[in-house]
């Protein structure tokens, strides 16, 4: 009861102070820090990406953490936990209610005026790199390590990783054959949200010894049922959240239209339909050697098939 009533006061305090707040924003937001009373390991945290949610997790600090984002998905003890919504549309007293010392966020959350304005509460906010590598996962390790003051559990679990990753870039050498393969984030009645280079999924490909049938443009791009067939892959890699499966692909509607290019390509058969978690591939945590070598071997039995 004292428990809520503490967590009740701090909510109101800062309800008060950002009545008198000016809304103006520093451009130095990501550095924001605050000298709290309590030892890191003992904070109140909310954390804003899921990647960084499996690092503290895998730091053994899950503990501290009393909300997260939507992609805040694993480790599934996380569920547990309110959200605090979208990363890039975050509520400011929807995380002001949980009453957090600190908010550790990855570049893209947002609002930038929304951060700034919870950091002038007297939280503290901590925004980690967006280097989706092995060497960026390596670096915000260390960084979160240092938050938590835990230096020395995040310096073992970094050395692991590395260690992990070397092998992995052993086993994953360039298929003898140049595959293209086409990764899918999204679909709609006529077109398909895919992966070009300069992107989170290009990143997976190159790691997984892989070729981006569509590393003709930047970013992430809607393409045309002519567009896939003309790229000809033979293979193609669905991120769906959740995992939902080959079958919840087949639910859309979208799918009939993406089923027809295929049927064009060398990726026709349906044993060549890479249906992957998005966080699993996409976060950019301590699962990332894990998940390269898992996509490298699909590929390959895919390929065989």
């Amino acid at each position: 009861m004292h428990a809520l009533r503490k967590s009740g006061s701090l909510f109101q305090q800062r309800r008060l102070a950002l009545q008198g707040l000016s809304l103006g924003f520093a451009s130095g937001l990501c550095s924001f820090d605050r000298v709290l009373a309590r030892t890191s390991g003992e904070m109140r945290t909310v954390c804003v990406g899921g990647g960084i949610t499996e690092i503290i997790c895998a730091l053994g600090y899950e503990s501290c953490l009393v909300g997260v984002d939507t992609t805040s998905r694993y480790p599934a003890s996380v569920h547990r936990l309110p959200s605090v919504g979208y990363a890039r549309n975050l509520s400011l007293e929807g995380i002001l209610s949980l009453a957090p010392d600190r908010v550790i966020v990855g570049k893209d959350a947002g609002p930038v005026s929304v951060l700034s304005r919870l950091a002038a509460t007297g939280v503290s906010v901590s925004c980690m790199d967006n280097d989706q590598s092995i060497d960026g996962l390596i670096l915000n390790i260390k960084k979160v390590g240092e938050l938590l003051n835990c230096p020395d559990r995040a310096d073992a679990l970094s050395r692991r990783l590395s260690l992990e990753s070397i092998a992995v870039a052993e086993t994953v050498h360039s298929l003898e054959n140049i595959f293209r393969v086409i990764f899918v984030l999204g679909q709609t009645p006529s077109q398909f949200m895919v992966a070009g280079t300069n992107t989170g999924a290009n990143t997976m490909l190159r790691y997984a010894g892989l070729h981006n049938a569509f590393s003709n443009f930047n970013g992430y791009r809607p393409v045309t049922a002519e567009g896939v067939i003309a790229a000809q892959p033979d293979l193609v890699v669905f991120a769906q959240s959740d995992s939902l499966g080959l079958e919840g692909i087949r639910s859309n509607a979208s799918f009939v239209v993406l089923m027809n290019a295929l049927s064009a390509t060398p990726a026709a058969l349906p044993a060549r339909w890479l249906v992957f978690d998005t966080m699993y591939l996409l976060g950019f945590g301590p699962r990332m050697p894990d998940a390269i070598l898992t996509l490298h071997r699909a590929a390959i039995q895919a390929i065989r098939t």
